[in-house]
């Protein structure tokens, strides 16, 4: 299991890598007025310990949604730690907070993407209903989570190859995300023990789990690309 890890964790890291450098010219931040403003912002939430200047596992993603969005559209990624800090999922949920209230583009529809911590981030920050605008949830139009420690097994928005019995190392409680049952999916790969029968205390070590690293390998993101193109449209 060790080796199989290990191999896992390269071949993911370098297709990841390789698939960075691919992101369109619609990459760009979104403009500062509603005359600027792209039809669709694309925001991923990146996991523990990736790059500021993209998350390997959601860059190539949202790079893919908008280009295959048949709008303009922007692909951004928020602005938060992503460390092993305990403050750093807290200090991600206020800054999408932040950027979903207080966007100066009213009308622009929004696709999240969220990978281990960020994926935390996502399920706190829309969880917490009553921090968000109605019109910031109203414009959100898909979410997709990969190895989300707040995956609770028993949703129906729950994708995957996981253990249904199997929630993450800290699930919502059922129904916390009811409001965006209908415009999310959260996979989840069996083997994952980040969203799926993880030890709580292990901490981090969770992360090191083979099937964390599957999403690169194993189609979700094409098939979280195919959910997203049918809620834009």
């Amino acid at each position: 299991m060790r080796g199989r890890s290990r191999i896992l964790l390269a071949a993911a890291t370098t297709a990841a890598a390789l698939a960075v450098p691919t992101l369109p010219s619609a990459a760009a931040d979104p403009g500062t007025g509603p005359g600027d403003c792209a039809q669709v912002r694309v925001v991923t939430v990146r996991g523990t310990l990736e790059p500021q200047s993209g998350s390997l596992l959601l860059t190539p993603l949202g790079a893919r949604i908008a280009r295959e969005s048949g709008r303009t559209a922007t692909v951004g990624e928020l602005d938060y730690p992503a460390s092993m800090s305990p403050d750093s999922a807290v200090r991600g949920v206020a800054a999408l907070t932040a950027l979903l209230n207080d966007s100066p583009c009213p009308d622009q529809r929004l696709v999240l993407l969220g990978y281990s911590q960020g994926a935390r981030v996502i399920g706190n920050t829309l969880a917490d209903r009553a921090a968000l605008t109605d019109q910031a949830t109203a414009r959100i139009d898909a979410i997709t989570l990969f190895g989300n420690p707040l995956r609770n097994g028993a949703e129906p928005y729950n994708r995957g190859t996981a253990d249904a019995a199997l929630s993450g190392t800290g699930p919502l409680p059922t129904g916390a995300l009811a409001g965006f049952a209908d415009r999310l999916h959260d996979y989840c790969s069996a083997g994952d023990r980040v969203c799926a029968g993880g030890d709580p205390s292990a901490g981090f070590g969770n992360a090191l789990s083979y099937g964390h690293f599957l999403y690169f390998v194993n189609g979700d993101r094409d098939r979280a690309a195919e959910f997203v193109a049918e809620q834009l449209d």
